[in-house]
């Protein structure tokens, strides 16, 4: 039996009593929360360059238009 899943969060064993997984199971939810803020920064980032890139596609279009 695997003890971990695929991404490597930590699983509780299903011989164990829950007192006794309580800290793997807290260190998946932290895990799972650094991966999620991760992925949260990335979207925003990722976000950001398109607007930027949307804004400096928008002036160029403008200015082709002699405005």
């Amino acid at each position: 039996m695997n003890d971990t899943t695929p991404r490597g969060y930590p699983l509780p064993h299903p011989n164990h009593l829950l007192s006794d997984d309580v800290l793997r199971l807290a260190q998946a939810l932290t895990q799972i929360d650094v991966d999620v803020s991760a992925q949260q920064d990335w979207s925003a980032q990722a976000r950001e360059q398109h607007e930027r890139q949307l804004r400096r596609q928008q002036l160029r279009v403008l200015h082709q238009m002699n405005f």
